[in-house]
């Protein structure tokens, strides 16, 4: 069938079909409750998909009342986690066991080269006689160019960055974590458009997604490097190495940051107190293995030797006092500057902590005003909590209690 839409012509394909079906009423209360509520809140069928790990139109198949498939058991327990809502509003609990119902009606479905349309106009028939009337419509839109959030695409991009993707996440995964975690206001369709343009390798190698299958859900992983592969095992051995480039221009530090048995951040240090280093990575870790119990190793520093075999080694993170210091001469700070700030502090922090001889650090560190601009990046800037508040502190002020805090820091070098 053809019709015609000003001067262009529009092909146009329509299918009307009576059909027939019984089925279990748990599965169709349960479908119908999860509908309800997803049309409620505006989630598409293909968000809803998305969210499974599904192609585009798994849900909208899903939804046909007189096809076969139903929402699988395994799916059962992520259904209130998309539609925010409690388990008890989508599986009912007064049901008969073993209740059938019958449906007849008719699937009505018409196609374009704009849109899809289907209709699904059936009646319900419950054991006790009664019946009741249903109308569904789904609409799926072609040819609209899918606009990215470059907000959200920038917040993947640092997740990607701190390793959050080095093992394949499900898509509601990521989604709850963002809502959740993050407190971000987004879509689920949002998130497909921003995940599915780092999936484009070519568009920015360096934070190139890949698409996974596992439990026959669609995971979006990281393109793993040699250096992506290093840094997983240091995250499975919370053992990392890190580089430090001093206040004056000497060669730059390498040293360990660990997490002990219980979970607390630490520096590798000599009994005497001094942060173990090396002018090299190799430098470093043939100290490590010439221990010659002038530093207490943590528990696990032979296994993570060990097993390094022929990994390609690199470092984790650089800490640069003196680039974070020009960057904040500029009125405008740029984020990373702000970030390598606060993972600056919270390095130094972690020295401070270790034992009570840091005290004089602890003190240079707990500074009102490095804590006032500390804040500002995590409550305001990662969190968004306060997006567009501006950052307002004494910059000379800021700068000598920095520095001094640096200088402090290098003592123990």
């Amino acid at each position: 069938m053809e019709r015609f839409n000003g001067r262009r012509r529009i092909k146009q394909k329509n299918i009307i079909e009576n059909r027939s079906r019984n089925m279990s009423r748990m599965d169709f209360e349960i479908l119908v409750n999860f509908y309800r509520i997803c049309k409620k809140k505006g989630i598409t069928e293909r968000e809803v998909s998305f969210l499974f790990g599904k192609h585009d139109k798994y849900f909208t198949e899903i939804l046909n009342p007189f096809n076969k498939e139903d929402i699988k058991s395994e799916f059962l327990d992520i259904l209130p986690s998309i539609a925010s809502t409690g388990i008890q509003k989508i599986i009912p609990n007064q049901l008969l066991s073993k209740e059938t119902i019958d449906i007849q009606g008719s699937y009505i479905f018409e196609k374009n080269i704009q849109s899809e349309l289907i209709y699904y106009k059936f009646t319900v028939s419950f054991i006790d006689g009664t019946k009741k009337n249903y109308r569904w419509k789904i609409e799926i839109n072609k040819g609209n160019r899918a606009q990215v959030n470059n907000d959200l695409l920038k917040i993947l991009k640092k997740l990607i960055s701190n390793g959050y993707f080095n093992k394949a996440k499900y898509a509601l995964t990521v989604y709850l974590f963002l809502k959740e975690k993050l407190k971000l206001k987004l879509s689920p369709l949002s998130l497909q458009i921003a995940l599915s343009k780092l999936i484009n390798k070519k568009i920015d190698p360096d934070y190139a997604l890949e698409k996974g299958v596992n439990n026959n859900r669609i995971v979006y992983g990281k393109v793993m490097t040699a250096k992506d592969i290093f840094s997983n095992f240091c995250e499975n051995n919370n053992i990392w190495i890190s580089k430090y480039e001093p206040l004056k221009h000497i060669s730059s530090l390498f040293f360990i940051w660990y997490q002990d048995i219980d979970q607390n951040d630490k520096l590798l240090t000599w009994k005497n107190g001094k942060i173990l280093y090396a002018h090299t990575i190799n430098d470093l870790l043939q100290l490590l293995k010439d221990n010659d119990k002038s530093f207490n190793p943590p528990i696990n520093l032979a296994q993570w030797l060990l097993n390094m075999k022929d990994l390609l080694t690199s470092e984790a993170i650089i800490y640069s006092p003196n680039r974070i210091m020009k960057g904040f001469v500029k009125q405008d700070i740029p984020d990373d500057i702000l970030e390598d700030y606060v993972n600056l502090i919270n390095v130094i922090g972690d020295l401070a902590y270790q034992e009570k001889k840091y005290v004089e650090l602890l003190s240079l560190h707990d500074s009102p005003v490095l804590k006032m601009v500390w804040n500002y990046y995590n409550y305001h800037y990662l969190f968004k909590s306060k997006k567009n508040e501006e950052l307002a502190f004494d910059r000379n002020e800021f700068k000598i209690a920095l520095k001094q805090l640096v200088q402090k820091f290098e003592e123990y070098l």
